[in-house]
């Protein structure tokens, strides 16, 4: 009995304290969005409002999200779009980056591992990649990490830590130089140990993965043991997806719902999510309990290292040279083809933002902005509505780091305010 009661108190003091315990503790939120909540702080208590208040002063004219993490009982926050790295100490921000550098870096994934700061991925204007950055504490600067085999013009958002390495999957290769702009429908392993990339086998009961990524909707998350994932695809298998990052088996759990994905801030301590829906109520996702109530429907798993007994970069340059042979036995009987230019220039038209430049003073309805961004097409109004978002914010902060300025403003008419246009001031 006595041991029955002590093991009860120690589970209530464990789950009082659980921001305090857990081995993962993650937030996120976006310039002056956190206020729309009113909390005056969040991870109970870890992170106050004065913090946030000191971010969004300093990054008002340049609206961006924060990353908050922890490294060696230190409270750190990444600013997305720069390189800024601010360990918090009490209601006091220091900055550890000590250089101006600008860099590709949106939407990139800030993490920390064997004790250091680390850096993958990000995209700019022209530029698409999957560069590792680590954090060089002593003078204050990211440093490139060398990898093997790194896959070139890709970027993923859909990037997530295992005791192994990292697992970044999906993705877009883009190079407006070279007109690429395709979708990446596996994925790739970066082995910690020996830094270098390799392919992995991605596989859901049901689903072709290339209708998968082409579908919007998908908004993706990493826990303490999960990479989480909700949808609005409609697809067999898709919807609240988890990945055990440990043994790679995707599990299934009914559910659209994507109320995570458009939260004006998000909370995880363990495997626990905490944010508010689009009401103002505030939600609570424990992914332990989901996962119990879950199916099994697939599977992660790097592609096999050898073929035939051959080292894995053997078989790489064989099946080059072979491929190269083949090309050039196939090209001398062909007649030499001049690159048209107009193609080059047809592909870049296709740029969202070259599209909107071209309305500059207009006043966009959002059905207009729709047709525009190439998003109307989709049935799904969640599903539109958080791509539309998506890529509103994007262009924006391309514009904001060429122009200084946002290229598409949210107005209200004062007739009737109760639709929203979209002001292009280019």
């Amino acid at each position: 009995m006595k041991k029955s009661v002590f093991l009860l108190a120690l589970l209530l003091v464990w789950a009082t304290s659980v921001g305090l315990a857990a081995d993962f503790v993650w937030f996120r939120t976006y310039t002056n969005a956190w206020k729309k909540s009113e909390h005056p702080h969040f991870l109970e208590g870890q992170i106050s409002a004065t913090v946030l208040n000191s971010l969004d002063s300093i990054y008002k004219k340049t609206p961006l999200s924060y990353t908050f993490y922890e490294k060696g009982g230190k409270r750190y926050v990444q600013v997305n779009c720069t390189f800024d790295l601010y360990e918090t100490q009490g209601d006091k921000l220091i900055n550890q980056y000590q250089y101006s550098n600008k860099g590709y870096n949106c939407a990139s994934h800030s993490f920390e591992r064997a004790g250091a700061h680390y850096m993958l991925g990000g995209h700019g204007f022209w530029r698409n990649h999957l560069d590792l950055l680590y954090f060089d504490e002593l003078h204050g600067s990211w440093e490139l990490v060398v990898t093997k085999n790194q896959p070139e013009d890709l970027f993923t958002s859909f990037v997530y830590q295992n005791g192994e390495g990292l697992v970044a999957l999906f993705g877009e290769k883009s190079n407006p130089r070279s007109g690429l702009n395709e979708k990446n429908v596996q994925g790739h392993f970066l082995d910690w140990k020996t830094k270098e990339w390799k392919e992995i086998e991605f596989h859901i009961e049901g689903v072709d993965s290339k209708e998968l990524v082409e579908k919007s909707g998908l908004y993706f998350i990493q826990t303490q043991d999960y990479a989480f994932w909700a949808a609005t695809s409609g697809l067999k298998n898709i919807g609240w997806n988890l990945i055990d990052k440990k043994s790679g088996k995707i599990f299934y759990f009914e559910s659209k719902n994507v109320d995570m994905g458009l939260a004006d801030y998000l909370e995880i301590v363990g495997n626990v999510l905490t944010y508010p829906a689009p009401s103002g109520e505030l939600k609570t996702l424990d992914l332990d309990q989901i996962r119990q109530k879950s199916k099994e429907v697939g599977y992660i798993r790097v592609k096999e290292a050898a073929a035939f007994g051959i080292p894995s970069t053997w078989v790489y340059a064989l099946f080059f040279v072979l491929v190269a042979i083949g090309w050039l036995v196939v090209k001398k009987g062909l007649p030499k083809k001049r690159v048209d230019v107009a193609e080059v220039e047809s592909t870049l038209e296709q740029d969202p933002m070259q599209v909107l430049l071209a309305c500059s003073g207009q006043l966009l309805s959002t059905e207009t902005l729709d047709q525009l961004l190439g998003i109307a097409d989709l049935l799904n109004f969640d599903s539109r509505r958080m791509k539309r978002a998506r890529l509103i914010n994007e262009i924006n902060l391309q514009y904001l780091a060429q122009q200084g300025k946002e290229l598409i403003v949210r107005e209200k008419k004062s007739e009737d305010k109760r639709y929203v246009y979209y002001k292009i001031q280019a």
